[in-house]
């Protein structure tokens, strides 16, 4: 694994099991993503782009294969092991937003850096500042989430994610609850982001998202059946 490879993925499989049924939900993918590359994975619902977008963020585990993270191999990494990886190393923006409802802008932009003990009150202070300015958000530091629009909780969810100056930037759908000029506003974001050094995988339905990208991967039945240069475009459709 060279120096500039953030991720290599080696043989990787994921089954879900039951009684009377077992699903493929990934088959033998073989991934190298190097350091400050913007990737989109895009295909069709069920295809496996969240499964692996979970076992890039160490939320899931495959059931087959190697997974290299930095040139450490992580498959075999325990529950706490992966969380405290997890939390340096991977910064997420979800659907969703997933924003706690009782604490402001502030407080959830702060909240992933209460785990670091490596930095101190005031670093974080700086540090949470910081994201706020690069999102456009300062004058909102007080607001809760249930006071901010879509686009502005999305904002904040990046901040969040960037606050611990991850290896990587894991985005689920980060514009599919947004109307088309919110979602333009977050692409423009990460776009900057990823202009700025940051290394950013995202997964999207949108084809005009996924030509955001430099790279872009295409999933069909648990397989990657596209992996090629991303023809730009300038604008989010909705």
């Amino acid at each position: 694994m060279t120096q500039s490879n953030l991720i290599e993925l080696k043989g990787i499989g994921k089954v879900y099991s039951t009684e009377t049924l077992e699903t493929h939900a990934l088959q033998n993918i073989n991934l190298v993503i190097t350091k400050g590359e913007f990737v989109s994975i895009a295909g069709t619902s069920g295809c496996g782009k969240s499964t692996l977008l979970s076992i890039l963020g160490l939320l899931d585990v495959a059931t087959s294969g190697e997974y290299f993270l930095a040139g450490h191999e992580v498959t075999e990494l325990g529950r706490e092991e992966r969380a405290r990886l997890r939390n340096r190393e991977i910064g997420f923006v979800f659907q969703s937003f997933n924003l706690i409802s009782d604490l402001t802008v502030y407080e959830n932009i702060q909240l992933p850096l209460t785990y670091r003990n490596d930095l101190s009150d005031s670093q974080k202070e700086e540090i949470v500042l910081d994201c706020l300015a690069t999102v456009d958000m300062t004058s909102r530091r007080d607001h809760f989430p249930s006071q901010l629009s879509g686009g502005q909780q999305q904002r904040v969810a990046v901040a969040r994610a960037i606050g611990g100056n991850p290896s990587m930037i894991l985005a689920d759908e980060p514009c599919g609850n947004l109307d088309s000029r919110n979602a333009e506003s977050v692409m423009q974001l990460l776009e900057k982001l990823h202009q700025e050094g940051a290394t950013i995988c995202m997964v999207t339905h949108d084809p005009a998202s996924a030509k955001r990208a430099d790279r872009y991967l295409e999933l069909f039945d648990g397989q990657i059946v596209a992996d090629e240069p991303a023809i730009r475009t300038t604008a989010v459709n909705h």
